[in-house]
């Protein structure tokens, strides 16, 4: 049993003070000037802002691991995020042939199974079924068509798998979209160059989500004399769909960012890193490495490019960094900018009724932070990980 007191406490539309009580995992009482029960243990919050932990949907590794590289590596991915107020999150796959997705999804699930101070939630899958044409820094060589593979199969390797990345234009990706909402998970346009009129077929056919907004997908462009809407825009008109965003301020400037929440707000619109497995790590500038599916890639700049500069490879980021810039340098209140990377993610993936908020019956995974959103306290079911 825990009481945080002396915090002020970041609710899903205000800030208030208050003290928490937390016993068996879960948030008890929360209410102004709690008094300790017996024996529980007190923590001085010192005026510092106590939030939801943060949940990342779309990461691809972390401290120097990848999510395709086994339970070990996966579980310390997990733990790196952890430190930085990630409490809970979906290893995501990189495109790669279907039995050594199947190798990566056994490590997820052995790790999920095994892991006590951070929530793996499943699996995100960006790919294998995406478009050769936006695969960015996704191996070509490893992209499918969902016509001439038994995606079935894959779809029914875990029911832990959360959200399939595909791009609906290709052959057969129709058909997918409709298969993973059937099997209850998430199907998100991803790497897809369709234009409006495919996204917003894709939208009637399964799919509900974009990832990451504005990267690897179409937006107005120019043919000959005229203009053309793209995936972005049929993204932004359509109020019943999520978008994945990553508020690194390398993918995406300021002006992109109160762009997509004007259209989107915060429910419909939600933060993820992207990270690669140099995330949560300290980099030197000019620093090359190997990705797992043997892309190379160069930090520069504060993300990761590909080592031919054609292209950014995905994020070093963490949670509080990007809930940082929307609340310090987009402008949003706090309380909306932690609800990007907390109660809306969870709302995502099904887990609104449990997660991602302060409220009483809901799981214990907390963090406090100061004005700058530094983490310094991370808990995890009620269980204390990090107390800086």
């Amino acid at each position: 049993m825990t009481l945080l007191e002396n915090v002020r406490v970041v609710l899903e539309d205000s800030v208030k003070d208050a003290d928490v009580l937390v016993a068996d995992g879960k948030i008890q009482t929360i209410g102004k000037d709690l008094k300790a029960p017996e024996g529980a243990e007190v923590i001085d919050g010192k005026g510092r802002y106590l939030a939801p932990g943060f949940m990342d949907l779309h990461v691809h590794g972390g401290g120097g691991y990848s999510a395709m590289g086994g339970k070990d590596a996966v579980l310390k991915m997990c733990r790196a995020h952890a430190q930085y107020g990630t409490t809970s999150i979906l290893p995501t796959t990189l495109a790669a042939p279907i039995d050594q997705l199947k190798t990566a999804i056994d490590g997820i699930r052995e790790a999920q199974a095994e892991a006590k101070d951070v929530n793996i939630l499943g699996a995100h899958l960006e790919g294998p079924f995406l478009s050769p044409n936006m695969c960015g820094a996704q191996s070509p060589e490893n992209i499918l068509v969902p016509d001439e593979w038994d995606y079935e199969d894959l779809l029914s390797y875990w029911d832990g798998i959360k959200i399939v990345g595909a791009a609906p234009e290709t052959k057969g990706g129709m058909a997918l979209g409709r298969a993973i909402q059937a099997h209850g998970m998430i199907a998100s346009v991803a790497h897809s160059s369709g234009d409006y009129d495919v996204a917003e077929e894709a939208f009637k056919n399964g799919y509900s989500d974009v990832t990451h907004l504005y990267n690897a997908c179409t937006s107005c462009h120019k043919i000959g004399v005229f203009r053309y809407a793209g995936t972005v825009e049929a993204a932004l008109v359509n109020d019943n769909v999520t978008t994945q965003i990553i508020a690194d301020l390398r993918h995406q400037p300021v002006g992109v960012l109160k762009l997509t929440y004007k259209c989107k707000g915060a429910d419909k619109m939600y933060l993820i890193t992207d990270g690669l497995e140099y995330a949560a790590l300290e980099m030197e500038e000019g620093q090359t490495f190997m990705q797992e599916n043997g892309m190379a890639v160069v930090y520069e700049d504060g993300v990761m490019k590909l080592a031919d500069r054609s292209c950014l490879a995905g994020s070093v980021a963490t949670c509080d960094k990007l809930v940082h810039n929307m609340y310090k340098k987009v402008g949003l209140p706090l309380p909306i900018a932690v609800k990007m990377a907390t109660a809306t993610p969870a709302n995502v993936i099904g887990l609104g009724d449990r997660k991602g908020k302060i409220q009483e019956g809901y799981d214990a995974d907390l963090i406090l932070f100061d004005e700058d959103v530094k983490v310094s306290f991370v808990m995890v079911g009620g269980e204390i990980i990090k107390n800086a």
